[in-house]
């Protein structure tokens, strides 16, 4: 006969197995945590005086502590604009609708962090929440640091960790190594080599600025949404140090929290399939809205049985730049690791084969089996440099998910003139030497204007002013018509005009091929032989090409047809030393033979991060052929420009303009140049008579040549003064010590 309290224990414990096996597949299925802590430390950090030349550097901080048995400095520097300085998060309301709120995140906490005197050593730290948290790589060892609870000295614990070894199938990652499938064609185009014009020539940083979803699985286990956006926060901030050293900036540019359920399904059996309907969403949805780099999903479980998967080479793609990471069950530490490895996949890094090497390392990001890898491989750089070089808006644009502008009342004194104000010059002291605006904003007397083009004197200039001079054979005089103070639009000769026997008109320029080459290399430098321009522009790389094609994901670069190889990338001969472009440009020398004959094609690239224009390409209106000329990079004829002004149109007595109108030649009237006038055009204003014109530019060299005389005056009155100064100094120095003379003896009588 049993116990009593052995036969009031057996039915519970007979019941528990099966409590655990119908449970266990609700609240275990994701298994347990994949990492633990092998060992922990107490640490006391000092704060350390960082001081570089005698000068405190407020946005550097250093600590001393001591761990794994001695003491080590840790230079933290400030990371800036990690976020944007209203972060939007937008979560889903009970109403199936979505709520913006921009909730305090403080952004200039997080550290970028090595340990002097350990080669290799990195760490992400941020000071957000008092004491020192986040993780510290050396070697192959990942610790984490943060503040010991209810401790009153500023005690930290500094904890090993390690990822539990699972099978090597199960942790292995295949992106890549799938067959390609038909979609991804259009996806290769990603792939374009360098740009030729565009070429940066030095290492500029880019924003990849990130948007971050995270999913209801995630939130409703840790059932905390400040704790998920601090996770989100470490999560960037730790990519954002493994991706520093390749020039990309990593930018939170919002998050949005499926709180309630999942905008898009995850249970679903294919990991592409998923992506497919998450990047239809993310496009039909937000793309439109907020444009952003690439969108992130943080998951609270396996999608297709995978822990991430990401396209590759996607990056910048409209639909195809999205990836998934199922974070729940990793550290915070591992789940970065795993979503930087994965946005590699999307910067077209492949993985590390055995001879990739990374500094102080084992393993490098890119591994085949993602793990607490923190460092990129010399064989994945090719891939993030390939993307530096890159043109693309959405890696240039500034992280700021929404434009504000300041509401400004309008007042007198502000140089903006308002309904209410005839002007405004100002401040009482800019307004001292404006005698045609007062400091009440309206005229002076008799004033009715007081800046333009067409105002002299307070006064409206006569009609038939000239108020914009050509600047060169296309371009054409513009007149003031005496009832404004502006300058009409300038106007030009319609583009397609011939002005040489080797150029046409363009946008008011003529330039040939000569001239351009004359304009970058000096005089006596003539065009390059037709073979260079064959030769290279028809091979479409760095050295000849005809230009980009602009597209998400970087430009593509073109390569010159049989029939416009003449107007893509400008090449020229004669040069007999190597000049200097300025800075950003580059110089290039290319040989090519034809026939025996060797030619030399010398040419200029500028970098498109300046203004620079594109000084390496044929301008447009060079001729590149019989009756035809360069436009956009094409040979093209003048159908294409739709000239259809034609000079009989204007009796041979004038020109087309670029509204399409008759600019007549002076003595005839627009707009058919048929009667007697003045000249000029319907778009010109006015021109004068012949003694208007006299006047102007009586009028325009008086105002050069009254001060250049007047300084002259005041140059040669100071030359006399200088020249007196010792002339007097010595008649008054004289006269103050003036010397008698000896007196003479009497001469003796004569005897």
């Amino acid at each position: 006969m049993r116990a009593a309290w052995a036969q009031g224990l057996l039915p519970g414990a007979l019941w528990l197995p099966v409590l655990w096996t119908l449970l266990s597949p609700a609240c275990c299925s994701y298994g347990p945590p994949g990492w633990r802590f092998t060992s922990s430390e107490i640490v006391i950090p000092r704060k350390v005086p960082h001081r570089k030349g005698g000068i405190k550097m407020p946005d550097q901080l250093a600590y001393s502590m001591r761990f794994r048995g001695q003491r080590h400095v840790f230079h933290m520097k400030l990371k800036k604009n990690l976020l944007p300085r209203h972060l939007p998060v937008i979560t889903d309301s009970n109403q199936e609708g979505m709520q913006e709120d921009y909730p305090f995140l403080p952004g200039d906490c997080y550290y970028y962090s090595y340990l002097e005197g350990v080669p290799g050593s990195l760490a992400t730290l941020d000071t957000c929440h008092g004491g020192l948290r986040g993780r510290i790589q050396v070697d192959d060892f990942t610790y984490e640091i943060k503040p010991l609870e209810t401790s009153s000295t500023f005690e930290h614990v500094i904890s090993l960790l390690v990822v539990e070894e699972r099978g090597e199938a199960s942790q292995r990652c295949d992106i890549g190594e799938e067959e390609t499938k038909p979609v991804f064609e259009d996806l290769e185009l990603l792939g374009s080599p360098r740009a030729g014009t565009y070429y940066l020539w030095r290492k500029h940083p880019k924003d990849t600025r990130v948007m971050y979803i995270v999913s209801y699985s995630y939130i409703n286990h840790f059932k905390n949404q400040t704790l998920v956006l601090e996770h989100v926060m470490i999560i960037n901030s730790i990519i954002d140090t493994i991706y520093k050293p390749t020039g990309f900036n990593i930018r939170v540019r919002f998050v949005l929290l499926w709180d309630t359920t999942d905008a898009v399904s995850l249970e679903i059996n294919n990991a592409f399939a998923f992506l497919r309907n998450f990047g239809r969403w993310m496009h039909s949805t937000w793309q439109h809205r907020v444009s952003h780099s690439i969108s992130v999903l943080i998951a609270g479980q396996l999608i297709a049985e995978k822990n991430h998967y990401a396209v590759q080479g996607a990056i910048c793609n409209d639909r195809w730049a999205v990836l998934f990471v199922a974070a729940r069950r990793f550290h915070v530490f591992l789940a970065s690791t795993m979503i930087a490895h994965t946005l590699g996949h999307q910067f077209n890094m492949a993985h590390d084969s055995p001879h990739c090497l990374c500094f102080r390392r084992t393993h490098c990001l890119m591994t085949p089996v993602p793990n607490l890898q923190d460092t990129i491989s010399n064989c994945s750089y090719p891939a993030t440099h390939q993307w530096v070089l890159k043109w693309d808006t959405c890696m240039w644009q500034l992280n700021v998910p929404y434009e504000s502008f300041r509401y400004v009342a309008p007042r007198c004194g502000d140089k903006i003139i308002n309904q209410l104000e005839d002007c405004d010059c100002g401040s009482f002291k800019e307004c001292a030497s404006d005698k045609c605006c007062g400091t009440d904003c309206m005229f002076t007397p008799g004033s009715k204007c007081n800046e333009g083009d067409c105002c002299q004197d307070c006064k409206f200039s006569p009609p038939g002013t000239i108020c914009r001079d050509i600047g060169g054979i296309c371009d054409l005089t513009e007149y003031c018509d005496g009832q404004s103070e502006k300058c009409p639009n300038d106007t030009y000769i319609q583009d397609g005009t011939p002005c040489s026997p080797r150029a046409v008109c363009m946008r008011g320029n003529c330039s040939d091929r000569e001239t351009q080459c004359q304009a970058l290399f000096g005089r006596n430098i003539k065009d390059g032989a037709a073979e260079c321009y064959k030769q290279l522009n028809m091979i479409g790389d760095r050295f000849g090409n005809c230009g980009m094609k602009s597209q998400r994901g970087g430009p593509r670069i073109v390569k010159c047809s049989k029939e416009n190889f003449m107007c893509g990338m400008l090449h020229c001969s004669g040069l007999s030393n190597i000049p200097g472009g300025g800075e950003h440009t580059a110089f290039r020398h290319l040989s090519v033979r034809y026939e025996q004959v060797e030619h030399h094609c010398f040419g200029y690239d500028a970098h498109f991060g300046t203004e620079l224009p594109q000084m390496g390409m044929v301008v447009d209106g060079a001729m590149c052929a019989p009756g035809r000329f360069c436009f956009e990079k094409n040979c093209t004829s003048h159908v294409d420009l739709n000239f259809d002004c034609d000079v009989r149109r204007c009796n041979y007595k004038g020109v087309c303009n670029n509204n399409h109108n008759c600019h007549c030649m002076p003595g005839w009237k627009p707009p058919t140049c048929e009667e007697k006038g003045q000249g000029g055009s319907e778009d010109s204003g006015p021109p004068g008579g012949r003694q208007q014109r006299l006047r102007t530019y009586i009028h325009v060299d008086m105002h050069r040549i009254i001060p250049l005389m007047l300084a002259r005056l005041i140059l040669y009155l100071l030359s006399i003064l200088a020249g007196a100064i010792p002339a007097i100094k010595s008649a008054v120095t004289n006269r103050l010590f003036k010397v008698v003379p000896e007196a003479k003896p009497p001469k003796k009588p004569p005897k």
